[in-house]
């Protein structure tokens, strides 16, 4: 019997792909989803439900509530929170004002199984921000 030591959320706009990393993480030891949200809004209510996972996967573009958004309000409302930021777009400037903004990791889409568990690992290994 395994233990589940870290919970994660997966926030995609696109259901395929949101379904498909879900099944990725799933297969990592240690490692469960608790849920899926299609916007930044529909994740901060599962957080205001009390649902709090310890990574967050998110698109950067999502209708609503975009990932850029999403972090800085992670940022000031539940600190604790680890976000990913996952992307087709790979510009040094980009990444490091999402990072200046609270994300803990950013991930190309066409990131591979072992580079997608090796953000979810460094992310938990760095020090949640403070508000």
């Amino acid at each position: 019997m395994s233990t589940v030591s870290i919970r994660l959320a997966v926030v995609d706009d696109h259901i395929l792909f949101r379904k498909g990393l879900r099944a990725l993480i799933s297969g990592f030891p240690g490692m469960e989803v608790l849920f899926e949200a299609g916007d930044g809004q529909e994740l901060l209510e599962h957080l205001d439900q009390g649902v709090i996972p310890d990574v967050i996967l998110m698109d950067l573009q999502m209708p609503v509530l975009d990932g850029l958004q999403t972090v800085r309000l992670l940022r000031t409302q539940y600190p604790q929170v680890r976000s990913i930021i996952i992307s087709m777009h790979d510009e040094p400037e980009l990444i490091d004002s999402l990072r200046a903004e609270g994300a803990h990791g950013y991930l190309l889409k066409n990131a591979s199984p072992e580079e997608v568990l090796g953000a979810i690992r460094q992310a938990m290994s760095t020090v949640p921000l403070s508000a």
